[in-house]
């Protein structure tokens, strides 16, 4: 997950801490998400999506590739 959405974002010209800080979490809490030690919240995501203007395919293989198959 982490590589494809930093990818998405540095696409869209934007960091990882500028995208937590558009989505209003701190840069740690992101970076906790990023590497698994938590789940991103259904509200992030969506916040995420609208922020690099991610596809519906995007959003999945992003944040749900490990859980569909």
């Amino acid at each position: 997950m982490e590589n494809e959405l930093r990818a998405a974002a540095i696409r869209r010209g934007m960091s990882i801490p500028s995208l937590a800080a558009q989505i209003g979490i701190s840069k740690k809490r992101m970076y906790s998400r990023l590497h698994g030690q938590t789940s991103f919240k259904q509200n992030e995501i969506l916040l995420i999506r609208d922020c690099l203007d991610l596809t519906d395919d995007e959003v999945i293989r992003i944040f749900f590739s490990n859980y569909v198959s």
